[in-house]
């Protein structure tokens, strides 16, 4: 009888799960492409990378064979199509004037563990330049949570900042130092520009940006959410229980995140972001059929996700971080941690008036409720494998 109650339960939540999710349910599979920006003195060198995948939503007359990725010679023979969408959805001005993209290289890479399209444009102005603004638009048409970091180097110091939908304008001084070729610059007008660089990238900004992206990054991960909520599940009425799992969660993607951002140990998003889906799946698994739980089991088993799920936090910052890492790494675990608190505050709360309830407090709630998370998990990792 509590066989066929638990099928009916698992087949119900089946029936819900693509009835409210089908066709809609996704994760932040990484959109992350990189923009490494060079001013000089009336020159302005943009180095562009794409995931392929998104260069071919944007552009798939590129695949001229159809096989669903991009060859070095489809890559030469779309050059031109490639320089309309560059001066389409790039758009570089120098001193008000618009600046129009000249491609000087086009080619396969690898960034961030991921194989990207390097598109390498130069900006050229017949004056010296005393403020560019880059307006970046290369989310539209393809994913709009697509995000680009963007590196600005102006001679020998560099500033990160990360362009997305909402913030896709940049603005930056133009830069007259001795890098481009100036002779008889004194030391104090360099020192002035050196002044100016390092104040926009103040440990203030640095501090609130990397929190902002920490936060936002575990808000917009559904797959980081539902396994938070799936090992609420596993921990039933007990706050303890539901601390101790918390924070070996916690423990576990601190370690990966801190190692992976330095290069330490790395893995690629083709691997982590299916196990971070099979993680939903065996956790689900375990509220369904672990009747009796080991809670040190069940912790090391929780370390050792949170170290998977380390590397897909870890995946955003790569390819951002050079010389002092600290600040930024301890900004962006905090706002991980910030964000991770803030959805538990929401989450724990209705889950304790949910079991006031005769109905939460039967073995339905739990057999329903992890069934679903258990699907959500399925249709992510089957999504992920086959887009591998």
């Amino acid at each position: 009888m509590r066989i066929r109650m638990q099928a009916g339960v698992v087949l119900a939540s089946l029936w819900m799960f693509f009835a409210l999710f089908g066709g809609t349910a996704q994760a932040h599979f990484s959109s992350t492409g990189f923009s490494d920006i060079t001013i000089k003195d009336h020159k302005l060198e943009y180095n562009l990378f794409l995931p392929e995948r998104e260069l071919l939503e944007a552009l798939p007359t590129l695949d001229q064979n159809g096989d669903g990725q991009i060859s070095a010679n489809e890559l030469t023979d779309g050059k031109d199509t490639l320089t309309a969408l560059v001066n389409d959805r790039l758009i570089v001005t120098g001193n008000s004037k618009v600046g129009n993209g000249a491609l000087t290289a086009v080619k396969q890479t690898e960034k961030a563990k991921m194989p990207m399209v390097e598109i390498d444009i130069t900006y050229d102005f017949a004056e010296p330049v005393e403020r560019y603004m880059v307006q970046y638009n290369f989310y539209d048409g393809t994913n709009p949570d697509h995000r680009s970091f963007a590196t600005i180097r102006m001679g020998q110091q560099s500033i990160v900042q990360v362009i997305n939908s909402s913030n896709n304008i940049l603005e930056m001084e133009g830069y007259h130092g001795a890098d481009d070729g100036k002779e008889g610059q004194s030391t104090d007008d360099r020192d002035d520009q050196s002044s100016m660089i390092t104040t926009s990238s103040s440990w203030t900004s640095q501090l609130s940006e990397y929190t902002k992206m920490g936060m936002e990054h575990i808000w917009s991960g559904a797959d980081h959410l539902l396994f938070l909520v799936g090992l609420i599940l596993a921990a039933g009425t007990s706050g303890w229980t539901m601390l101790k799992l918390i924070s070996a969660f916690t423990v576990g993607h601190s370690i990966t995140l801190v190692l992976s951002a330095l290069d330490l140990a790395s893995l690629s998003p083709l691997i982590v972001e299916p196990l971070i889906a099979l993680s939903i799946v065996f956790v689900a698994f375990e509220n369904l059929y672990r009747k009796n739980s080991n809670d040190n089991k069940r912790m090391a088993v929780t370390v050792m996700f949170g170290m998977v799920h380390g590397f897909g936090f870890a995946e955003i910052l790569h390819g951002t971080l050079s010389g002092h890492v600290a600040l930024p790494l301890f900004s962006f675990n905090l706002g991980v941690e910030i964000g991770q608190l803030a959805v538990l505050a929401i989450v724990v709360p209705l889950l304790l008036l949910c079991r006031r309830f005769k109905l939460a407090r039967s073995p339905i709630w739990k057999y329903g409720a992890s069934s679903i998370v258990g699907l959500m998990g399925m249709y992510w990792l089957i999504e992920r494998l086959v887009t591998i």
